[in-house]
């Protein structure tokens, strides 16, 4: 089987001839890994120019099965890869936008973004490493009036107006060699850019009707976009709802987030591609909500050894017959433990959750480091262990 064939029957809960195994690379590793010659902004030429032999290779020599993670904008977290992907206007009829540097250092920069709009102008700031985006200082919703702001942000450039044949034109290179799921942002991680996750919420309780606003606008302007994503031929999608997992009351989810989510999910359906609910810390009080919302697959089945909460055989028997569960198994062994831990790393997630098909490892988090030969441990036992047939 090809890597897109293997992982789609695993999406649609089905049986292929074993069990996928994925990973996230973080940064700090793939600098590791990349040729010493290359900047990461190279890098990021190099994957839209020749995916097959960079980015799809790197994988294929650790043992994996490779899959392609591309993103939308975070708003003041990832902002330069998206460009490249799929440039949008920074000038529209009712919508002006500058940058400029206003800081730089060894390896590092400061960003500030103004905008103008005929209901006011906005403005945020944020910092890059080596080109990406790592923090956000300050909101574009910010401060004590976020309802009048938000009537600005209104103007924020449509979907329509993206171009996504840069993005087309590498999924056309890597076609079904490689597993396809871009990285775009749900519509409460997408309030949370804009408006900052603490401020945001305490405005649950001091200001639902303006977070209903702002997710109602985040909603639409989503689909939209989801929508144009079908164009690009993707395989699937990783809905960001990362800022669920901090805590989130399950009747606050139900309320400000599911209703929201769901509408999201049915118009990425609609655009031809398959959907996987990203949530990669607490989720085990919400398992059944975030399989509520119509996803073929939920995301990153974190452990309370890590960042999250979930019991993998807990949540297999919960909503194993519902959705594929993708994830589980715990990265930070691959730089912390031996051989033998991460076997039985592997052993543990595919005997909670293989059985019936519908499961891919995939480590929960990004692998920032890890030791020599580790990941090829992983993937050696996952592939020797997690055959159907």
């Amino acid at each position: 089987m090809t890597t897109a064939e293997r992982t789609r029957i695993a999406f649609k809960h089905g049986t292929p001839d074993r069990v996928p195994v994925h990973c996230w690379l973080g940064l700090p590793l793939i600098r590791e890994l990349k040729p010493k010659d290359k900047s990461m902004l190279d890098m990021l030429h190099w994957w839209i120019d020749d995916p097959m032999g960079s980015i799809v290779k790197m994988q294929q020599s650790l043992g994996l099965d490779p899959m392609i993670t591309t993103y939308s904008q975070h708003i003041g977290e990832h902002e330069i890869w998206p460009r490249m992907l799929f440039p949008r206007p920074f000038e529209t009829d009712d919508w002006v936008e500058t940058f400029e540097e206003t800081g730089r250092g060894d390896g590092w920069r400061e960003h500030a973004h103004r905008i103008w709009t005929p209901d006011g102008e906005l403005d945020y700031s944020y910092r890059t490493e080596d080109g990406f985006g790592t923090s956000c200082h300050d909101f574009l919703l910010k401060g004590d009036e976020p309802e009048r702001k938000l009537e600005a942000f209104r103007h924020f450039p449509s979907a329509d107006l993206y171009d996504m044949s840069v993005l087309r034109s590498v999924v056309e290179k890597v076609g079904e060699e490689a597993w396809w799921l871009h990285h775009v942002v749900g519509p409460w991680d997408m309030a949370a850019e804009v408006r900052g996750l603490v401020d945001l919420s305490m405005d649950v309780y001091d200001r639902p009707a303006f977070v209903h606003d702002l997710m109602r606008f985040c909603t639409d302007w989503l689909k939209g976009f989801y929508r144009r994503l079908g164009e690009a031929g993707i395989h699937s999608i990783s809905m960001n709802e990362t800022w669920v997992g901090v805590g989130v009351a399950p009747q606050h989810f139900r309320e400000f987030m599911k209703p929201y989510d769901a509408e999201c999910v049915q118009a990425a359906h609609e655009a031809g591609y398959l959907v996987s609910f990203h949530n990669c810390g607490r989720a085990t009080l919400l398992l059944e909500d975030m399989a509520d919302t119509g996803p073929d697959a939920v995301e990153t089945l974190t452990s309370n050894r890590s960042s999250g909460d979930v019991d993998l055989a807990d949540a297999k028997r919960r909503i194993g017959d519902r959705v594929c569960l993708f994830g589980g198994f715990n990265e930070h062994l691959l730089h912390e433990a031996d051989a033998d831990a991460v076997r039985e790393e592997v052993k543990r997630c595919l005997d909670d959750a293989m059985e019936g098909g519908g499961y891919i490892l995939r480590s929960t988090g990004q692998i920032f480091n890890a030791k020599p030969g580790l990941i090829e441990v992983m993937c050696e036992t996952a592939r020797d262990l997690g055959r159907y047939r």
